[in-house]
Formats: C-alpha cells, structure tokens, sequence
C-alpha cells in the first residue's frame, strides 16, 4: 500500500460518488450488481470505506435482514490497492459491525469466494437464506442463471 494510513470507516454522504465509482468496473464486468447512486445515498449507512490520504480506497455495505441476519455486498477494492490485504480488512470490518448490531450470522454472494474462504466462510445452497431470495434474487435480471456462490459464517 502506499505510504498512507489506511482507515476503515462509516461513509459519509461526500462518499456517494465516489462509491459509485469504485463500484462501477466490477459492475461493468458483472461482478457485482449494479447500484444507482440514489440506492447507494439511500443505504449509505450500511456502507463502510476505507480511505488512504483522504482518498476512497475501498468500500463495502452491511445489509441487515434482521433477526441477526447480515449480509456483506458491494465489496469493492480501487485497483491501486488490489492484492495487498485491503478486501480482507473491510470484510473484517463488516464483520465487526455486524457483532455490534447482535448479528448471528453473515452471509455473501459472490462470484469470488476465496476471499470469503480464507475468512472462515462455508459455502451453502444459493437458496439458503429466503430473506435475500425474496427481497432481491426474484429481481435480479441473472435469477434463473445465478453463477454466484453463496457463503456463511456464524458469529460467536
């Protein structure tokens, strides 16, 4: 990483844009699924960022299902700092967040489950949680074609 300090915290509404624009490669590759940026000010605090040097590093969003179901998404690393840990401090991050607001379990779904692996995740049925399958899958234009992987970790 460069010479700056890393800090990993809440977003602020200054941060849509550039959120929205971190966001928008893997977006573009289908990695991730879009978000407009009035989703992105509409749940700005479910968002955590990273910053070096004042400027957006990272970013990710804590979804909260209720009765202690959390779903981490939107994760997102500026490709200045790919590959040097930065996907791995926000998820552990998120992670945090989600102890702190007496979360039970975490899920994600992604398209790149290393990361979550290595982070103690186990993978499950796509289907597994109902609350996301409900309220986003049935939307999503990729439903019936879904090639991402879904995992989970409990909270302890």
């Amino acid at each position: 990483m460069p010479d700056h300090i890393m800090t990993i915290e809440p977003a602020q509404m200054q941060d849509v844009e550039d959120i929205f624009l971190l966001l928008a490669p893997s977006v573009n590759s289908e990695v991730i699924l879009p978000r407009s940026r009035e989703n992105i000010r509409k749940y700005l605090p479910n968002f955590l960022v990273a910053r070096s040097g004042g400027a957006l590093a990272g970013c990710v969003a804590l979804r909260d299902f209720d009765d202690g179901l959390h779903e981490i998404r939107s994760l997102a690393v500026a490709p200045a700092f790919a590959g040097q840990g930065l996907g791995s401090e926000l998820v552990q991050s998120a992670l945090r967040l989600a102890r702190q607001r007496q979360g039970k379990m975490v899920f994600t779904l992604t398209m790149r489950p290393n990361l979550f692996l290595r982070l103690g995740f186990k993978v499950v049925a796509n289907d597994y949680f109902p609350q996301k399958v409900w309220a986003d899958c049935r939307f999503c234009p990729k439903k019936d074609r879904c090639n991402e992987i879904a995992l989970c970790q409990e909270l302890v």
